[in-house]
Formats: structure tokens, sequence, C-alpha cells
């Protein structure tokens, strides 16, 4: 078993063919000549899978230890590490943050608000954990609406934000409906479709036990979930995609 030393939040795998052995496997760290320091997170998931035995001043400590040794983020990061590890995902760990499969990993806990970017440029994961350990992981990736990845219209004086929605999607072929039977803020039918391609919730943050309950609804019906944000400086909605992975 590889033996590591828990040393000021790190752990240091000071035998060089063990340092060897887990870079090969992926496990990525900050090399110190041969030897190898990894992230407590990292090495939780190797204590969990029993491939490493974690030291504090000589003596082992427990997987429970370990935890305890963690922030509260390095907490959630362990969680989330250890599921997509599990599930082939390659997870890596770089200054404290995370990547998949080439992009960047966002990590909250179940009753944590998340905060969404209407200037994202690339795709993103987000994984969302709870205190029991479990996990899930989310795509988000901004959404063409019509010939729209974002949208803009003529704006009319004392205009609502949901008749500026609708009068957005209007000219894009789309209508606007109550989303209240699906927990969702507005359904949206394509040109004279009978059933609503999106459910759609509007704003800039949302729980993060939400979304799964939102994501999961849509994609049980056959929809697709959009996070609608609307930045009223420059009156544009940004749509963003939100995806559950089976993993």
């Amino acid at each position: 078993m590889i033996l590591g030393k828990l040393r000021r939040g790190r752990v240091i795998v000071d035998d060089a063919s063990d340092a060897s052995t887990l870079r090969n496997k992926g496990y990525i760290g900050k090399n110190i000549g041969e030897r190898l320091s990894l992230d407590i997170a990292t090495s939780a998931d190797l204590v969990r899978r029993r491939k490493m035995q974690v030291v504090k001043g000589g003596y082992p400590m427990t997987l429970d230890q370990l935890e305890e040794a963690m922030s509260p983020e390095e907490r959630k990061m362990a969680v989330a590490y250890h599921f997509m590890r599990a599930k082939g995902m390659k997870p890596v760990i770089r200054n404290g943050r995370m990547s998949a499969s080439g992009r960047r990993v966002e990590i909250y806990q179940d009753d944590e608000m998340v905060h969404f970017d209407e200037n994202i440029s690339r795709p993103f994961l987000i994984a969302i954990v709870d205190s029991e350990g479990s996990c899930l992981v989310y795509s988000v990736s901004r959404l063409r609406m019509g010939k729209r990845e974002s949208g803009r219209c003529k704006v009319v004086s004392n205009m609502s934000i949901t008749s500026y929605l609708s009068k957005l999607l209007n000219e894009e072929g789309m209508t606007l409906a109550s989303g209240l039977k699906f927990g969702a803020d507005f359904r949206i039918y394509e040109g004279k479709s009978s059933h609503a391609k999106y459910l759609m919730n509007v704003g800039a943050e949302s729980l993060a036990r939400d979304i799964v309950g939102r994501v999961r609804i849509a994609q049980s019906v056959r929809k697709s979930f959009i996070q609608a944000i609307f930045d009223k400086g420059r009156n544009v909605f940004t749509f963003l995609e939100i995806r559950w992975i089976r993993l």
C-alpha cells in the first residue's frame, strides 16, 4: 500500500516508485523531485480505494480523520472527485480547482445557491453533492434559441421581463406558456407544435437542489431545461441548457 504523509494540508508521497505509479494512473499533483505532493481530496479517493495509507506525525489516519482535516470546500471536492473518478471521468485538481474531460467543474452542496454567469464562453460541468456523499453531474452550455445564442429585441417602455422574453421568442417563431405544472417558470413551444420543447426558469441564481428537481422533471418528459439570465443593463437574455449526465 502506498504511504502518504499529511503535511500542511498536502499529502506527500516520498517513495519514487509509488509516486511514479500514481502519475501513470492519472493522479495529478505537484512534483517535488521524484516525490509527489497530492491535494487532500485526491488523497481521500486513494484512501477510499484502499490504495493509500495517510499518516500524520507517524500515526495512521482513518478516512474520518482525513475528512476532519479538510475545509468545507475540500470535503465537497473530495466527494465529487471520488464519484467522477469511479465513473471514469478522470477528474484533475490543480490549484484548488477541478476539471474533467477538458471542462471546468463547479461544485455545490445541495443547499447552496448556484450562480450563473451570462458571459460564459465554454461549456462547463456542475457537480451537486449532499451530506451523505451522493453526487450528480450536469453539463451547462449556451443554447441557441432560434437564431440566437443571446437574445435582444426592441424595448418597449415599462415592458416586464416576461413580456420582453415573450416578444423575443415570438420573433423566433416560439411561444411562451406557463410552466407551473412542471415546476418551472415557462414552457416554450416551437412553431405550431402542441408539445413544449423546453422548460425554462429565469434568473441568475438557483438553489442547487431545485436544479436537480427541475432538470429531472424536464428530462423525464423529454424536454430540455433552460436557465435564462437577463442582463438589465444591456436588455439581453442569455440561454443556458442544463442537462444531467448519466454516468
